[in-house]
């Protein structure tokens, strides 16, 4: 009891103690609620990614658990920078600090990021429908457009093709719209017949080794 009433004494004596009381329980439930939102939504995106997860069933296991760790990770990272975004400026609030101006420029420099590097956020857009829908992968012969090669290497950006001349075709994933699998690359463990061989595979963060063997007779036109 006598601690409870030297607590209110130094709270009387020191207003300021009060507010900065006052403001810390503000941000930790900001933080702890935003915490929640961000986890409750990933599972959310887990669970509407996971019909795409086992389309990549036949591919090198390398390569399955790069692609689905992308599958995952991606929308989860963009969705908690929004999250936390929002929980930023509220904190700022707590501090009284004006934020409508804040929001403002934080609203200004992300349209005018959002204008600059649209023709990115495109590239990564489509990179991540052709990665949930397994159209491609390093190691499968393809046709795109007027291109036509294996894919030496693939990320989220962009795809590479090796023609049969040996050329190296770099496209934009939001130019690779029309896709035909002439050959598709399967693991070895998969069991299926061998027909064409894909050496010299180069790689990225977002690229595993393929199977040197890819199974013929499957074409595929996807949009």
């Amino acid at each position: 009891m006598n601690s409870l009433s030297s607590f209110h004494d130094l709270i009387s004596r020191w207003p300021i103690l009060a507010d900065l009381l006052a403001i810390g329980y503000r941000v930790v439930c900001i933080a702890v609620i935003f915490e929640f939102l961000a986890w409750f939504f990933g599972r959310r995106v887990e669970k509407l990614a996971s019909p795409f997860i086992s389309l990549d069933a036949q591919r090198d296991p390398k390569w399955r658990a790069m692609r689905r760790a992308a599958l995952r990770s991606t929308p989860k990272i963009v969705l908690r920078t929004l999250l936390y975004t929002v929980a930023m400026i509220l904190i700022l609030d707590a501090f009284k600090l004006q934020i409508l101006p804040l929001s403002l420029a934080v609203g200004s420099v992300a349209l005018l990021i959002g204008a600059g590097f649209l023709p990115l956020l495109r590239d990564y857009a489509q990179g991540y429908i052709l990665l949930a829908e397994d159209t491609l992968a390093p190691g499968d012969l393809v046709e795109i457009g007027a291109h036509s090669g294996v894919v030496e290497r693939w990320t989220l950006r962009a795809t590479w093709l090796r023609d049969s001349s040996g050329r190296l075709h770099v496209l934009s994933n939001r130019d690779v719209r029309d896709v035909i699998v002439q050959n598709r690359a399967v693991s070895a463990e998969s069991g299926l017949p061998a027909v064409v061989s894909a050496p010299g595979i180069a790689f990225d963060p977002l690229a595993a080794q393929p199977a040197p063997e890819t199974t013929a007779g499957q074409s595929l036109k996807s949009r």
